[in-house]
């Protein structure tokens, strides 16, 4: 019988902490060791609807696909030389390049497992997160980009012709952007909060893309304190019939947990059920492949166990939050500027996808 859910889990995540280095920061191991945790104190990991799967760390080979050689050699540097730096908000320390290989590793194995047909949909548990780093750029905590390395792995290994990356994250997919941003095999799709209010500062509906690809980049300025309202919108009107169009072989989720009302750092608002009814939506006509992005609240444990129900078609668990409550607190603005955001990208879009 098919696995409904595999995970693959990044054992040696822990050793890659900015508390080494002597400082704190919001992308620490306390993110994964709770996701673990409290998956391990529900009914989920049953073997049927989801099991653990093991990997093996991923070689420079794999990293070569997306990242240059250069790039790949003065992170490796950077590990062994506190005073270099590889870029912004990212840190490095002694062991941090064996985690990486180990992330990657878990990325590629679990593409393994949907493709291969052993399970229907996958959740990479991994951090550092990727999708903010370029071929030879790292920033926001990302160092290798991780969806990027799979969707290249994929194509070579496996043959795929067809693979869409879709971001959910709330900041915007640039590093993965700037992978495939002239690659019409690829199609990426990224639903965040407006990028002139938030980092990377990038990401904006005016970008789809560069010949041969155009229009197959999709950035969608979500303004801020967007709800579970909006991204249904979003994916009823806009990415479901993209998706359709396109008719990708994977999708491949770049799964933050930052839009979630919970979270300091943004200034979106979805809700559990926000988050169940995207991934259930892409989860009832793709196989998907979720790696684990940002999200530095108290939930993103809860959150987590949310997608794997949602992949694994079971009832979504009770909501926290009164949603009339939440949207009756929100900017008036937020519907009027949501709405005309919309009616950009449509236009933007129209000569490119049926929408």
């Amino acid at each position: 019988m098919m696995v409904h859910v595999g995970l693959t889990i990044n054992e040696s995540h822990y050793l890659h902490d900015s508390l080494l280095n002597g400082f704190p920061c919001p992308e620490s191991p306390s993110r994964l060791k709770d996701i673990l945790k409290y998956l391990e104190s529900t009914d989920l990991l049953d073997g049927e609807r989801c099991h653990i799967y093991e990997s093996e760390p991923a070689i420079i080979r794999d990293l070569l696909r997306v990242h240059t050689k250069e790039y790949i050699e003065f992170v490796k540097a950077c590990t062994k030389d506190s005073q270099l730096s590889p870029g912004k908000d990212v840190y490095l320390c002694s062991s941090s390049f064996e985690v990486l290989l180990d992330a990657t590793g878990c990325v590629l194995s679990a593409g393994d497992l949907v493709v291969t047909g052993k399970c229907k949909h996958s959740f990479a548990l991994i951090r550092p997160p990727g999708h903010h780093a370029g071929p030879d750029t790292s920033s926001g905590f990302c160092i290798f980009n991780n969806s990027g390395v799979l969707a290249r792995y994929l194509q070579e290994v496996h043959g795929l012709e067809r693979i869409a990356i879709v971001n959910i994250d709330a900041h915007a997919s640039d590093g993965t952007q700037s992978v495939f941003e002239a690659d019409p095999s690829v199609l990426c799709i990224s639903i965040h909060q407006d990028p002139s209010t938030l980092y990377p500062y990038k990401g904006f509906i005016r970008d789809i893309g560069v010949r041969p690809a155009l229009g197959y980049c999709i950035n969608m300025e979500m303004p801020p304190g967007a709800s579970n309202p909006e991204y249904n919108v979003f994916y009823d009107e806009v990415m479901e019939k993209v998706l359709t169009n396109f008719d990708p072989q994977i999708v491949i989720l770049e799964c933050g947990f930052d839009a979630y009302h919970k979270e300091a750092l943004t200034k979106l608002n979805l809700t559990i059920d926000g988050y169940y009814q995207i991934i259930f939506k892409l989860a009832r006509k793709w196989s998907i492949v979720s790696l684990l992005e940002g999200g530095y609240h108290d939930d993103l444990d809860l959150l987590t166990s949310v997608v794997l129900r949602a992949m694994a078609g079971e009832n979504n668990i009770q909501d926290d939050v009164n949603l009339i409550d939440l949207l009756a607190s929100r900017h008036v603005k937020t519907r009027k500027d949501f709405n005309n955001n919309l009616s950009i990208l449509k236009t933007r879009l129209g000569p490119y996808w049926s929408l």
